[in-house]
């Protein structure tokens, strides 16, 4: 599973990048600047929660249990 961290906090680092490029580019008017931003931003949270989640099943403790018995 790190592989696919590794893998996450590469394109949240290329997605960081493509921002910064965006915004400290002049020549662009701030409204089409936050038309290109918006779908990266939203690429980001994407990637955010699915590395959380990830998190979240990698440090579950599993048991060979049935999950039945747990209603009892």
């Amino acid at each position: 599973m790190d592989k696919i961290f590794e893998c996450i906090d590469g394109y949240l680092v290329d997605l960081e990048k493509d921002i910064m490029d965006i915004v400290s580019d002049q020549k662009i008017p701030l409204t089409e600047k936050n038309k290109l931003m918006e779908p990266i931003a939203d690429q980001k949270k994407v990637l955010i929660y699915t590395r959380s989640a990830l998190e979240t099943i990698k440090n579950k403790e599993y048991k060979a249990e049935c999950g039945m018995s747990k209603n009892r």
